[in-house]
């Protein structure tokens, strides 16, 4: 019999989580688990968890959104640990889970899939000495992700992402920056930029042709200039539309091991949804197989 802790962050998933506790625990437990089932209290819970616990175990699996999932993924890294992590999907967004194709909206189907999958190396993002899962972002709309309340996502979902986005439309900015990747440098006035290792964002599937790979050691640099006037506007809401997002004259895209980014003014990140400082330096480095994620 394998062993299995379960980490669940009750109030995920307009409080879903709890509500199929037991049904997830008996279908593990049907599949040869031997489950051991913590509920987090409150931020950076699941990361205490697995620091203080002995981590006897064949399995780690986390049920929540991303803030859970990276608590879970970097204290498995602190550890060293080999043990594979399963993860049940209950953010707002889920940009991650859609990526690697993990079953979001179907709790058993993420758990039939911790049962039958296995498990693949995945690269996490280091900045500034802090892990990402899949984004290390600034510019504008970023901070919608971590200025809605729980409780907003809770009731509507995604949409609660969008609802600043369409109160900051009317007072987008050009975020000036100067940028290295691997050597090359970049410097200009960006709409959006960061770091990226997914092939979606706020919910949006805007990065799936521009070649990310989870597991090549690599991130990918996203800059997309800030638009000079209404018709480079609108040529690149045709692009994210159409989904040409890679052609247009507007983005620039690198595969990239280690970045910096530098400001003349301190400027807001965004890691994973979070809010991750305001900063005149950044460097993010890719940490290759640092954990093992288990998918279909």
């Amino acid at each position: 019999m394998k062993k299995m802790l379960l980490i669940v962050n009750p109030i995920s998933g307009k409080g879903k989580a709890q509500k199929y506790l037991e049904d997830m625990v008996k279908r593990f437990e049907e599949a040869d688990f031997s489950v051991e089932t913590i509920l987090t209290q409150k931020d950076k819970n699941a990361y205490h968890i697995l620091i203080e616990n002995d981590n006897s175990y064949d399995v780690i699996t986390c049920v929540g959104g991303d803030g859970t999932l990276k608590e879970t993924a970097t204290a498995v890294i602190e550890k060293q640990l080999e043990t594979p992590i399963g993860y049940i999907p209950m953010g707002s967004t889920n940009d991650f889970a859609r990526s690697m194709n993990i079953p979001r909206g179907n709790v058993m189907k993420a758990v039939e899939n911790i049962i039958e999958g296995k498990a693949k190396p995945v690269d996490i993002g280091r900045f500034n000495g802090e892990n990402f899962i899949y984004i290390a972002s600034f510019g504008n709309f970023t901070s919608s992700s971590y200025t809605v309340s729980q409780k907003m996502k809770n009731a509507i979902g995604r949409t609660a992402y969008y609802l600043p986005i369409v109160k900051e439309f009317f007072h987008m900015k050009g975020y000036p920056a100067r940028v290295e990747a691997d050597g090359e440098k970049f410097e200009g006035n960006y709409f959006v930029a960061g770091a990226t290792n997914s092939y979606g964002v706020g919910g949006m599937p805007v990065l799936h042709n521009i070649g990310v790979e989870f597991d090549d050691g690599c991130h990918e640099l996203v800059l997309i200039r800030m638009f000079k006037g209404v018709g480079e506007a609108l040529s690149f809401i045709k692009a994210m539309a159409t989904k040409d997002f890679i052609n247009s004259p507007l983005v620039t895209i690198r595969h990239c091991n280690k970045m910096t980014f530098d400001f003349d003014v301190p400027t807001d990140f965004t890691l994973d949804g979070e809010f991750g400082g305001s900063l005149t330096h950044a460097e993010v480095e890719t940490l290759k197989h640092a954990i093992k994620i288990i998918v279909k």
